[in-house]
C-alpha cells in the first residue's frame, strides 16, 4: 500500500478522492467510498434549501465514522 501526506491529512487509507458527481453523490455513495478508505463527497447542489444538506449531512454521519467531504459549486446557479 501507498502511504502519502495527503492520507494522513484527510485521515483516509488510500489517496482515493470521489468527486462531487452532480446528483450521484449521495450520503450513501460518500460513506460507502470512504468506508471502503477513500473521501466520499456529497454534492451540495443537489439541495435546493440547506436544510436537506444538513439532513444528508447527518445521514453521511449516520454511515460513516469514516471523513467525508461535501462539494460545493462555485458556479453561477441557472434558472
Amino acid at each position: 500500500m501507498i502511504k502519502t501526506k495527503l492520507c494522513d491529512l484527510l485521515g483516509i487509507e488510500y489517496s482515493i478522492m470521489k468527486g462531487g458527481m452532480q446528483w450521484l453523490a449521495t450520503a450513501e455513495f460518500a460513506a460507502t467510498v470512504s468506508n471502503a478508505g477513500g473521501l466520499g463527497t456529497i454534492n451540495a447542489t443537489r439541495f435546493p434549501e440547506a436544510t436537506g444538506l444538513a439532513a444528508e449531512i447527518r445521514k453521511a454521519r449516520a454511515l460513516t465514522d469514516k471523513t467525508f467531504t461535501v462539494n460545493i459549486s462555485m458556479l453561477p446557479k441557472r434558472d
